[in-house]
């Protein structure tokens, strides 16, 4: 008999060679109960290492370290919306932010293209048991962002982009500001490479500021809908904005 640990330990191996699982069949295989099966997915789901569907539970990337729990949800939400602008075999550059892993997972059906120069992304990626190609700019790692810049400075020569994935650190309606100038200027690359950029941005980023700025025209933002003043032109999908603090943090609760 499995304990809870090794039970779920087995779960996300399961789910990173399928992708998928079923709950029933999670049952009979482990010799447990259906209801000791949602116990697990459920906390799992809680810990952002899956998300949980009717009957089972489906793969997700894991998140950066820096992600707070409470950010998980908001992270699929925010990727759900993304995923229905993405076609199967579209070119896409990715930056290394949770909303971005989140958005992978979430096209475990629409194989497409990678484009990143993240480190840390790109382990994860590579693990991952998703059907995508992944393509990483030749160049120099710079040691201080985590990045692999490109030689030329430019993506435009390296590879065709449909879309640009971004998560700056804040938004405004031309301009994008991002905490390291490596990660401003690749933004900036990536985004005149792309035919599109999509904006993955929660709410409180679209007021914050950041040292490094560069201008960017955001094709389409995805985010809450607690806009502020400046961002009711913008072409844009949002999600309900829930408070921090009017989230119910139960471990029983399914978010």
């Amino acid at each position: 008999m499995y304990v809870a640990q090794e039970r779920r330990a087995y779960i996300l191996r399961l789910l990173q060679q399928r992708g998928s699982v079923r709950s029933a069949a999670m049952a009979q295989e482990l010799g447990v109960t259906d209801e000791t099966i949602r116990t697990d997915l459920v906390a799992l789901q809680a810990q952002g290492l899956l998300e949980r569907t009717h009957g089972g539970a489906r793969y997700i990337l894991p998140l950066t370290p820096s992600t707070q729990a409470g950010n998980v949800r908001l992270e699929l939400q925010l990727a759900e919306l993304a995923a229905r602008h993405i076609d199967e075999g579209m070119h896409l550059y990715l930056d290394d932010s949770p909303f971005a892993l989140a958005l992978v997972a979430t096209l475990h059906d629409k194989p497409c293209k990678l484009i990143c120069c993240a480190v840390d992304a790109l382990r994860h990626l590579q693990a991952a048991a998703l059907p995508h190609e992944i393509y990483c700019p030749g160049g120099r790692l710079d040691k201080a962002s985590g990045l692999l810049l490109p030689d030329s400075g430019s993506l435009r020569q390296e590879v065709r982009v449909d879309a640009a994935i971004l998560s700056p650190t804040a938004l405004r309606p031309k301009a994008a500001a991002f905490p390291t100038r490596a990660r401003a200027q690749l933004a900036a690359s990536a985004a005149q490479a792309a035919n599109r950029v999509f904006a993955l941005v929660p709410a409180a980023a679209l007021s914050d500021i950041a040292p490094h700025t560069v201008e960017l025209e955001t094709s389409l933002l995805f985010t809450e809908n607690a806009l502020p003043p400046g961002f009711d032109d913008m072409p844009r999908e949002t999600v309900p904005y829930i408070a921090p603090e009017d989230v119910i943090r139960e471990a029983s609760f399914d978010y």
